[in-house]
């Protein structure tokens, strides 16, 4: 079998190479895109994959909106700090007394999210920076 010169091996070999790369980003794509339907068709069946989210606004104020009610069940808790401070700590306790033991320390960030599943009751969300703001949060059982 005759050497082919080395420019020329050179040249096959990165042409290989290219050739190998450009199929193991083709196979990695196309995995991609047939999985990403197969998820959303999963979430779309079972309902409790898919979770509702409720948004309260802390704004120099106060929280908005000031009362939310819901069913029993997890829901994402979204929390925007829009007060203009830096430094804003949140807390839950129920409506009868004594605080949950939920972390909701935010500092430096402007947002918090959590999935929470409260038992039926009636909550209140307050921050620390100001006792007079509060979000009353009833969860009603089903």
């Amino acid at each position: 079998m005759p050497l082919l010169p080395p420019k020329l091996q050179s040249q096959r070999l990165r042409l290989f190479f290219s050739i190998l790369l450009l199929l193991v980003s083709a196979a990695l794509i196309l995995a991609h895109f047939k999985r990403a339907p197969t998820e959303a068709a999963t979430m779309a069946q079972d309902p409790q994959a898919s979770v509702q989210a409720e948004l309260v606004t802390l704004t120099p104020t106060g929280f908005e909106p000031a009362e939310l009610t819901r069913p029993k069940g997890r829901f994402q808790l979204a929390i925007d700090n829009r007060s203009g401070l830096d430094e804003v700590e949140f807390y839950f306790e129920r409506e009868a007394g004594g605080r949950m033991n939920i972390p909701l320390s935010r500092r430096g960030k402007l947002a918090w999210r959590e999935i929470v599943d409260l038992p039926p009751g009636t909550y209140v969300l307050r921050s620390m920076n100001d006792e007079s703001w509060r979000c009353r949060l009833t969860i009603i059982a089903q």
